[in-house]
């Protein structure tokens, strides 16, 4: 331990740039098997975009080798969160530098320039199986957060009242596509009583031009949108190799509420996922919104084994 400790004493921390691409990839190979190449190439691609979104750090040893990283990414207003947020999606530590104190620096490196710019929360999510990342999680001073992580295996289930809704009644559901924004945030605007443009701008952003794979749909009545689901596919973030597609935000019009609208643009977006061999879907939710957990229950999601944490930074 004194050795390592001395070895990495002058470690330098930095922002993540792209030259650093074969090397993450070469760290990430060799701590989790497998080769996430597109998925990081997109992380530096977005970084390069959007500053302001995303915060890619390095740590190298005195000889400039690439001894860790981490990557973050700014939400805020994904899954009905109010708070400004960033989700921290990936740190990573070569295994000989392990145990000096380097995922610390990562982090408190992250939490000082999140407090500089004002962001309230860092959120963490960890399979409750990983025990290296709850102890790493633990000395970090996150706490278990008030949110529950939900998932769905990605396949048609039998769901009586599903069925029955979607006989009764075909709805028109399509790709989201960018002259939908103005719809959405008046769909949303009269749901939460909030202007929340700036988010759907950014959120807008990633499901077109980010994501891996465009998966956000819209379902219309009248030739007027009136639900939509806004979703993601990223094969690799947070840590997971298996493909996943995380749904983000869902809305129904207040005036179109109860007519199954919910669960004809829910139950394509699970038919487009298995089109696409994605094996999961997942979500997250406040604890005391019953009305979206009791609708997603009843829709097939579960309790995921992965747990929400967050640290609370102002």
């Amino acid at each position: 331990m004194s050795q390592h400790t001395v070895s990495f004493s002058s470690a330098v921390v930095r922002p993540l740039v792209a030259s650093d691409l074969h090397s993450v990839v070469a760290l990430d190979r060799a701590i989790t098997g497998s080769a996430r190449k597109s998925y990081f190439e997109r992380r530096l691609l977005s970084a390069l975009r959007h500053p302001k979104r995303h915060l890619q750090i390095a740590i190298t040893s005195s000889a400039g080798t690439l001894i860790g990283f981490l990557l973050a990414r700014q939400v805020g207003g994904e899954f009905g969160r109010k708070e400004s947020a960033v989700v921290l999606e990936s740190i990573s530590i070569a295994p000989e530098a392990r145990h000096c104190g380097l995922g610390q620096r990562l982090v408190s490196e992250l939490t000082d320039l999140l407090r500089a710019r004002g962001v309230q929360l860092l959120v963490l999510h960890v399979d409750w199986r990983n025990h290296a990342m709850l102890r790493f999680a633990a000395s970090a001073e996150f706490l278990l957060g008030p949110r529950l992580v939900l998932e769905r295996p990605v396949q048609r289930m039998s769901l009586p009242d599903t069925e029955t809704v979607l006989e009764q009644s075909p709805k028109l559901i399509r790709n989201l596509r960018e002259v939908d924004f103005d719809a959405v945030v008046q769909i949303d605007r009269d749901l939460t009583q909030l202007d929340r443009t700036e988010y759907f701008r950014r959120r807008f952003d990633e499901v077109l031009s980010e994501s891996a794979i465009c998966i956000s749909l819209a379902a219309e009545c009248d030739g007027q949108v009136v639900a939509y689901a806004m979703a993601r596919v990223d094969f690799g973030s947070e840590g997971r190799v298996e493909p996943t597609a995380s749904l983000h935000t869902i809305g129904v019009a207040t005036a179109y509420a109860s007519q199954g609208f919910g669960v004809a643009i829910l139950t394509q977006l699970i038919d487009n996922l298995s089109a696409l061999h994605v094996e999961t879907i997942e979500t997250e939710v406040s604890s005391d919104n019953f009305g979206l957990l009791r609708f997603l229950y009843k829709f097939g999601f579960v309790s995921s084994q992965r747990l929400s944490f967050q640290k609370r930074l102002l």
